[in-house]
């Protein structure tokens, strides 16, 4: 029960962290605040986390986990279709983030807070990369490639390094954007492993 709690309290504070960031356009909450938006109390946010850093760092990885959960729906979705359909849609389901307005506002904030302040930051966009390139390599091999799990790593950073662009800029990538980026990563995975030569 008490367990039960505390990932609700988790919960709470999360949700609430991650609005007031939306909110303040990427300013970093308050502890103060944050407890306030959950109707909770000191008490429940430092049981729940080590410190305000703690907390933006969980909603990062939530927030990663998030992704790479609607990347491998799409990719399932694309089922029977061959493997450049699943490949194309884990791209397409990356960029999405940049390309829808809410996404994109939820995404900035977060990166925001996270950049420079939470110490493990680069680490979840390690993790991030790496959980993509678990779900791109399939489709790389049956695409010929001569290193899946290379092209699909190289296919991953190059997706969440445009997706960082695009955030930061606050371009919204249309149509001729994404298939430019999408064509350019799946020539490049059926490129030919220049080890091999």
């Amino acid at each position: 029960m008490q367990n039960n709690i505390r990932d609700r309290d988790a919960e709470a504070l999360l949700d609430a962290g991650l609005a007031l960031m939306v909110a303040g356009g990427g300013r970093r909450p308050r502890v103060a605040d944050i407890v306030a938006a959950a109707g909770l109390s000191n008490d429940a946010f430092y049981r729940s986390f080590a410190s305000k850093d703690a907390l933006v760092e969980a909603i990062v990885e939530r927030g990663a986990r998030t992704l790479v959960g609607y990347v491998r729906h799409r990719i399932a979705q694309a089922a029977g279709r061959g493997p450049e359909a699943r490949l194309r849609a884990g791209l397409e389901a990356v960029v999405r983030q940049a390309a829808d307005a809410t996404l994109a506002r939820q995404t900035r904030a977060v990166l925001a807070n996270a950049t420079g302040h939470a110490p493990r930051a680069s680490h979840v966009t390690v993790a991030l990369v790496d959980a993509l390139a678990a779900l791109f390599a399939q489709p790389a091999a049956e695409l010929g490639s001569g290193d899946p799990m290379r092209s699909a790593r190289t296919a991953a950073g190059a997706v969440v390094a445009a997706l960082q662009y695009w955030l930061f800029t606050e371009e919204v990538p249309g149509r001729a954007e994404t298939e430019h980026l999408v064509g350019f990563l799946l020539a490049g995975v059926r490129a030919p492993d220049p080890r091999r030569g």
